[in-house]
């Protein structure tokens, strides 16, 4: 496991956008990503879910 500070946008089932950030990335068995994701401002609670680059989108940690 690998803890970061890493921003990103959220996309839902829906198409709704939500900002979010990931705090940790581990790596499976079988070579899958997976990320420990939190939406804020007073989002969801941390969860593992599977990285999808499709709706899991980083943004810049640094200047643009």
């Amino acid at each position: 496991m690998r803890w970061v500070y890493q921003p990103v946008e959220v996309q839902y089932r829906d198409g709704a956008w939500e900002l979010g950030r990931i705090s940790a990335w581990w790596t499976d068995t079988a070579g899958d990503e997976w990320c420990l994701l939190r939406t804020v401002p007073g989002g969801s609670a941390p969860q593992w879910l599977r990285y999808d680059p499709e709706s899991v989108r980083l943004l810049p940690t640094t200047g643009i």
